[in-house]
């Protein structure tokens, strides 16, 4: 990351200031007519996610812009949930690409909310785009119908076996972001933990994410994680990792970040996904889309791009399961790996400068 440049900008309308990095020599490839890729990272990251993908994809001919999504990184962080809504995200990364004169033939590439924000910048701004890649979080058509969170989580129960949203509720809890500051620590561990069961499968995020209460007694050493403590993945040992992560977010907090849960769970957005979801043409895929998912991950399930296929709503789709957990980007073996399979699907789809 140190040959990136920081840089920033305060968007329009609400003032909001957008934090994001440039790879060397960004505007002589810009001229170039090479696809642009825009990185967006997700909860409760930044954009040094990113970091150990970079000396791979830094070699490639594309000029890469690394975004920080609202609430997180150096950012802004509203409290207003409506700031959180896809569209405005959308136009404020628009605004930083017509600020770094990039007009069109952009790709963007997202990890969980990042690719949510990804997905949906592609559909706002389709005619500037030129493809999308989504790690994590599979394509989430748009819909008319409001969520209903206990609904969903009946549905994936029965589907899954295991309520799939369940964390939810400990995250639009008000005293959620008090809990997870001042245990912030203990947050590394919850995101970056391992722990099998008897069949050999990790199930740490399972046990997590997806069992109510769960997140809140491990985060307080209350229940059954009173006097227990996971053993973490092998990258997430690293201490000065773990310190940047809980320096960072001990310092600033996720009172902003969780509005993204209370952005859906109250159907905040609704009114702005009403025109896509008028339209197939408008939330189809239409250009080439990479989606890679990963084996450990229970909560972005590698298996659930099945629904934008189901309904037709991709037209050139390569799927890619990694074995690695959600927060693997941060492993240099699981980055390396990605930046090889965004690498090689670029060069084939996008083979200009070659």
């Amino acid at each position: 990351m140190d040959s990136f440049q920081h840089k920033s900008l305060v968007t329009e309308p609400f003032g909001l200031t957008y934090s994001y990095y440039l790879s060397s020599g960004f505007h002589d490839k810009v001229a170039k007519n090479v696809p642009t890729l825009m990185f967006t990272h997700g909860f409760p990251d930044d954009a040094y996610m990113w970091e150990k993908a970079m000396p791979a994809l830094s070699r490639l001919p594309y000029p890469i812009l690394l975004a920080e999504i609202l609430g997180l990184g150096d950012s802004s962080k509203p409290t207003e949930v409506d700031r959180y809504n896809y569209g405005h995200q959308a136009n404020s990364l628009a605004q930083i690409l017509d600020k770094e004169g990039v007009k069109g033939n952009v790709i963007p590439v997202g990890h969980d909310w990042g690719s949510a924000t990804a997905q949906r910048f592609y559909l706002f701004h389709k005619d500037r785009c030129a493809g999308l890649c989504l790690l994590a979080l599979a394509y989430q058509p748009p819909s008319d119908e409001p969520f209903d969170l206990p609904t969903v989580n009946a549905a994936t129960a029965k589907e899954f076996g295991y309520p799939q949203w369940e964390y939810w509720y400990f995250f639009t809890a008000p005293d959620a972001p008090k809990i997870l500051k001042d245990n912030i620590a203990r947050f590394w561990d919850v995101n970056n933990g391992q722990l099998f069961d008897e069949r050999g499968r990790e199930v740490w995020m399972r046990e997590m994410f997806c069992k109510r209460d769960a997140m809140r007694d491990y985060l307080t050493a209350a229940g059954p994680y009173r006097d227990f403590t996971v053993e973490l993945r092998p990258y997430a040992r690293d201490e000065e990792l773990r310190r940047r992560f809980v320096d960072r977010l001990g310092k600033a907090g996720l009172e902003g970040a969780v509005n993204y849960y209370h952005g859906l769970k109250s159907n905040a957005m609704k009114e702005e996904e009403r025109p896509l979801a008028a339209s197939k043409e408008r939330m189809t895929i239409s250009h080439p889309c990479l989606y890679v998912g990963f084996e450990d991950d229970w909560v972005c399930r590698t298996d659930q791009m099945k629904v934008a296929k189901q309904q037709g709503l991709t037209t050139d789709l390569r799927e890619v399961a990694v074995k690695a957990g959600h927060w693997s980007m941060y492993d240099q073996e699981t980055a390396t790996t990605v930046a090889g399979h965004l690498s090689a699907w670029l060069k084939e789809k996008f083979p200009a400068g070659q």
